[in-house]
């Protein structure tokens, strides 16, 4: 009897070796800006990310093994990020990272997470440059820039109609790509002229020397590109010189925050989002339902959403490969994965981004101190 069941344990360890599940359980890293100006979308993209956990554990977990995170702040900064990365892999023996949030982090990230052949899923970043390095063990869990820019584009174009255009953006990995995007796209649908670009650092909060000039051009429209605070200063302050143009903005911005601290300025600015808290499919309200069973109240940004879809992601990848420890195996679960969430139907293509099919972009408004989707018939 003793030694029979000596042999079954035995064979239940070499089980949960064999799949890469030690002792039970399955190390999942996770790195997003948990302090500094990117707080607030790094918070709710973990709790996301937390809130699916919470469910696939009381599930059954993954193949019988429930989900350990371990989460590091990377504060928004590059270096931060990379120091997370190596403690995740060198200290805590993670395989799989979910990170980051902004572009240039998880560029940091990448590199590293690359060498090391640890797969390296993104639920925000959006620069293209990510999977554009031949890196096979990358994934994005979130349209491109060029991918939500191409449809927002249409709508300025065939609604809006301006002829002329201002752009105002921070200077990061994904300001630079956004605008890139928007002026390629507008040049491919003849839409507005550029009549002025600038880029501000990280961290700027006076934009009024831009604006002065971006007033001075008189474009019809001007395109921003910043997060929710410094979005909120920047139009605040564009309003009160004067500036007429019709305000357009990346997506990053369009969050509860900040429509409270843009006030009336936020009125009439126009912006691309993939998801919002008021969708009503059966994908969104499940999420909905668990978010506010554990944190009392809706998402306060859409990016919760995407931190819950990479952790379901994640987790049916690996529990399609059957291991956490063969990142090729992995790889393969990915680009063989389909999984419907709030946003859409998700596939993978052979560089990592998202098969654009899938996921929609629509333009909404403010107005009335809150997002209202326009009509585009």
């Amino acid at each position: 009897m003793r030694k029979l069941l000596l042999v079954s344990l035995a064979l239940l360890i070499l089980a949960f070796q064999a799949v890469g599940f030690a002792s039970g359980s399955i190390k999942i890293g996770v790195i997003a800006p948990l302090s500094g100006p990117q707080a607030l979308l790094g918070t709710n993209v973990v709790n996301g990310i937390e809130s699916a956990a919470k469910r696939i554990n009381a599930n059954g977990g993954i193949n019988g093994a429930s989900i350990k995170l371990i989460i590091y702040d990377d504060k928004n900064t590059p270096s931060e990020g990379v120091t997370a990365a190596q403690r995740l892999i060198y200290q805590d023996g993670v395989k799989i990272i979910i990170g980051s949030v902004g572009s240039s982090v998880t560029l940091a990230i990448q590199q590293l997470t690359r060498k090391e052949k640890i797969l390296l899923v993104t639920p925000v970043s959006m620069a293209p440059a990510i999977t554009q390095t031949g890196d096979k063990y990358m994934f994005r869990v979130t349209a491109t820039a060029a991918m939500r820019e191409e449809g927002f584009v249409k709508f300025v174009v065939s609604h809006l109609k301006p002829k002329t255009i201002a752009y105002l953006a921070v200077n990061d990995d994904l300001g630079r790509s956004e605008v890139k995007a928007a002026e390629s796209f507008y040049k491919k649908y003849n839409g507005p002229v550029t009549v002025y670009k600038a880029f501000f650092n990280p961290g700027e909060t006076n934009f009024v020397t831009y604006l002065i000039r971006i007033k001075a051009a008189n474009p019809d429209a001007m395109f921003i590109v910043a997060n929710s605070v410094s979005a909120a200063t920047l139009v605040k302050q564009a309003r009160s010189i004067g500036v007429k143009a019709t305000i357009l903005s990346s997506g990053d911005a369009a969050t509860n925050q900040f429509l409270q601290l843009a006030g009336k300025a936020a009125e009439g600015i126009y912006f691309p989002l993939d998801w919002s808290p008021t969708f009503t499919d059966k994908y969104s309200q499940e999420f909905l339902k668990a978010y506010k069973e554990d944190y009392g109240k809706i998402p306060d940004t859409k990016f919760a959403a995407q931190g819950w879809e990479a952790m379901w992601i994640v987790s049916e990848a690996i529990k399609k490969a059957g291991t956490v420890d063969n990142p090729d195996k992995l790889r393969e679960a990915f680009l063989t994965l389909k999984w419907r969430g709030p946003r859409g139907l998700w596939e993978f293509q052979a560089n990592g981004d998202p098969n654009p099919e899938g996921i929609t972009t629509f333009p909404v408004v403010v107005k009335n101190g809150k997002f209202v989707r326009v009509s585009q018939e």
